[in-house]
């Protein structure tokens, strides 16, 4: 914990997942998928103490088990339609005793504890008032016009086609976590906003937890990459 400053870790787990039934505590190399994050956050030594916010008993239980409190969140914010900020507001207004939030993604288990750390000494070093995390990815992008479905590249001129090496390529949002001041976050009800820095993760950071299909190339990865305590 830097600069005297209360950092809470918040992991949203809502129970009605519809891609995965509870998807949050299905088993993932061995291990419940809320563990991977929660058990990295715990060992980075960065937070003053982290949640699990869920409407969930098997998903509270789980969560304590892998040593994180529980905060059992407002029905209306575990729905299919509502929103992780709301989740995040609720959870501030019964404990709005920190100076951080850091919102993590169970959906993003190749979180480790050093990507906590560095996270955090960039966010401090700089002075910022909210965090994301992204990954370089080296992809061309492109749109179709809906009713002539003529196709135009986004971020290249096709005539002068870049090598990789010469090349930066596009910085990704991956979602796997975000440091918000409770300042920015009470005054404009979003995980971002003012000061923004970025935190550049490892390219095998891209993939996230939205289908089985996900589900089978997290299984690989997190057995190569994943924290294992």
């Amino acid at each position: 914990m830097a600069s005297g400053k209360k950092i809470v870790a918040f992991v949203p787990a809502r129970g009605g997942s519809v891609s995965i039934p509870l998807k949050n505590i299905k088993e993932l190399a061995g291990r419940p998928l809320i563990d991977w994050c929660v058990r990295a956050a715990l060992d980075s030594g960065v937070f003053t103490e982290v949640y699990v916010s869920t409407d969930s008993d098997k998903i509270a239980e789980v969560a304590e088990a892998s040593g994180a409190k529980v905060h059992r969140r407002a029905a209306e914010t575990a729905t299919n339609t509502a929103s992780t900020e709301s989740a995040m507001m609720d959870f501030m207004k019964a404990h709005p005793d920190f100076d951080v939030m850091c919102l993590i993604q169970a959906t993003s288990p190749l979180t480790t504890p050093d990507h906590f750390k560095e996270a955090l000494a960039l966010y401090n070093e700089t002075g910022a008032n909210s965090l994301v995390t992204a990954v370089r990815a080296h992809r061309f992008l492109w749109e179709v016009n809906p009713e002539t479905k003529e196709a135009k590249a986004k971020n290249y001129d096709p005539l002068t086609r870049p090598r990789r090496q010469d090349w930066n390529g596009e910085l990704i949002e991956n979602g796997a976590f975000y440091f918000t001041d409770k300042a920015l976050l009470e005054k404009n009800e979003c995980r971002l906003g003012g000061k923004m820095v970025l935190y550049e993760m490892p390219e095998h950071t891209l993939v996230e937890l939205d289908s089985m299909v996900d589900w089978d190339i997290m299984q690989s990865l997190v057995t190569e990459h994943g924290y294992k305590p």
